[in-house]
C-alpha cells in the first residue's frame, strides 16, 4: 500500500483564504464603479497600478522564497485595491507605488505570506505612505469633476471634511452628501451607503464577523458625541465622524483582516473597542489626519496580547474556527 506524507496543519475548512479575498474583492468592485462615476478614468489609473504593483512584488517575493506560485491568492491584490481606495483621487502615481511595495515587502512578504502576516499590509503601506507624503496624501479634488490622466495646473485641490474636524471646525454637510459621499475626500472610501450594503454582503457571506467593525465604531460614536464641537448637536458629530472621511471604509475592509485579529469572541471584542478608542485618540492628538489606520497597525501588534488575557480570564474558551488564518490552500493554520 502507499502513503502519501502530507503536512500539517490538517484541518480544512469552507472558508479558505481564496474564498474570504474573493468576497473582499467582490465587495470593493462597487466602490470603484461608484469612484469612477465621481472622478473619470484616473480611477482606473491608480487602480490598476496599484494592484499590479502588488501582485508582482507578492510574486517576486514568492519566487524568492522558493513557494509555488498560486494564481487564485487574491490577498495581493485586494491589498491592492485597499490601498488605491484609501488615496485622494488625484495623488501622484510614484506615492500609491510606495505605498504598495511596503505594504508587501515589508508587512507581508517577510512574515511568510498570505495568513501569516503580523500587520496588515494595506494599514502599513497607508501609514508609510502618510508618513512620507503627508501633503499629497491629504489634498483632494471636488467630486463630479473629471480628472485628467496625466495632471495638469487644471486640477483644483480641496481640503476635506476630517481636516475641519481636526481644527475643532463643522464641516457643513448634509445627511444626503455623507451617505453618498459627495465631498472631497479619499477616492473610494467614503461611499456610505454601498459600503453598509457590502458590509451587509460580507456578513452574510460569513467574511468578517458583525461584531468586529460594530465594536470598533461604537466607542467612536461615543467620543464624538460627547466631546462634538460647540454649535453641534451630538448625533450631527457622530455621523461626521462616522461617515466624513475613511473611518466606515477602513471598519469594514482593513480592521476585519482575519490574519491580523485576535482568534476569540471575547478577545476580537476588545480589540474592537481598544481600536476605536485609540482611533479617536489620534484623531485628536495626531498631526495627520488619517489616524485609523495607525491605530491598526498598533493593535495589530497587540493581538497575541488580547488572546493571552483572554485564555487568563476564561482559560475553556475556544478559539474562533471559520476565521482562524487561513493558508492560500484553504488550511486552517
Amino acid at each position: 500500500m502507499n502513503s502519501t506524507i502530507h503536512h500539517a496543519p490538517y484541518i480544512r475548512h469552507t472558508e479558505s483564504s481564496r474564498t474570504i479575498m474573493s468576497d473582499a474583492a467582490i465587495a470593493l468592485v462597487p466602490l470603484y464603479f461608484m469612484s469612477y462615476f465621481y472622478y473619470g478614468s484616473r480611477v482606473l489609473l491608480v487602480g490598476g497600478v496599484s494592484i499590479l504593483t502588488c501582485l508582482i512584488c507578492d510574486w517576486i517575493c514568492g519566487y524568492l522564497l522558493q513557494r509555488k506560485l498560486n494564481l487564485r491568492d487574491l490577498s495581493a491584490a485586494v491589498t491592492g485595491i485597499i490601498i488605491s481606495m484609501m488615496v485622494p483621487p488625484a495623488v501622484p502615481l510614484y506615492v500609491v507605488v510606495a505605498a504598495d511595495l511596503f505594504a508587501i515587502l515589508v508587512c507581508k512578504a517577510p512574515f511568510g505570506g498570505t495568513g501569516k502576516n503580523l500587520f496588515n499590509p494595506a494599514a502599513g503601506g497607508l501609514a508609510f505612505a502618510t508618513i512620507c507624503w503627508s501633503n499629497q496624501m491629504f489634498l483632494y479634488t471636488q467630486p463630479l469633476q473629471r480628472l485628467p490622466m496625466q495632471l495638469d495646473e487644471t486640477v483644483t485641490y480641496l481640503q476635506g471634511p476630517t481636516a475641519t474636524l481636526k481644527l475643532g471646525g463643522i464641516p457643513r454637510l448634509g445627511l444626503t452628501e455623507l451617505l453618498l459621499g459627495n465631498f472631497p475626500g479619499p477616492l473610494g472610501s467614503t461611499f456610505t451607503l454601498i459600503i453598509l450594503a457590502c458590509l451587509i454582503y460580507l456578513i452574510a457571506r460569513r467574511a468578517i464577523k458583525w461584531y468586529l467593525p460594530v465594536s470598533f465604531l461604537i466607542p467612536v460614536a461615543m467620543i464624538a458625541a460627547y466631546n462634538h464641537p460647540f454649535g453641534v448637536s451630538p448625533l450631527e458629530s457622530v455621523a461626521n465622524e462616522l461617515f466624513a472621511g475613511s473611518l466606515l471604509f477602513v471598519a469594514v475592509y482593513m480592521l476585519t483582516d482575519p490574519a491580523t485579529t485576535p482568534k476569540y469572541n471575547i478577545s476580537r471584542i476588545l480589540y474592537g473597542i481598544c481600536a476605536g478608542i485609540l482611533t479617536m485618540v489620534f484623531r485628536y492628538i495626531s498631526p495627520l489626519e488619517m489616524s485609523a489606520v495607525f491605530a491598526i497597525l498598533l493593535m495589530n501588534a497587540l493581538a497575541p496580547a488580547f488572546d493571552c488575557f483572554c485564555e487568563w480570564l476564561l482559560p475553556k474558551m475556544q478559539p474562533v474556527n471559520n476565521e482562524t488564518a487561513l493558508d492560500e490552500g484553504g488550511n486552517q493554520q
